[in-house]
């Protein structure tokens, strides 16, 4: 179950969190790097919020 600072790990935390609607925050090195909002799509690389791409190898990405 995700819950407000799940960190999100594997392809089925990124598919539940987009379907479900869940406002996703994105980190890089411990710094936010934006207040995000929810999943419009991602891949096995990468994730879009708000028409931006996050690349998943670099970024960590926690349910507000």
């Amino acid at each position: 179950m995700l819950k407000s600072g799940s960190v999100l790990q594997t392809e089925a935390d990124f598919d539940n969190a987009m379907w479900i609607g869940l406002p996703v925050s994105v980190w890089q090195a411990g710094e936010i790097l934006d207040y995000g909002g929810p999943i419009e799509q991602h891949t096995t690389d990468a994730v879009r919020i708000n028409g931006a791409y996050y690349l998943k190898a670099v970024c960590e990405f926690r349910v507000r």
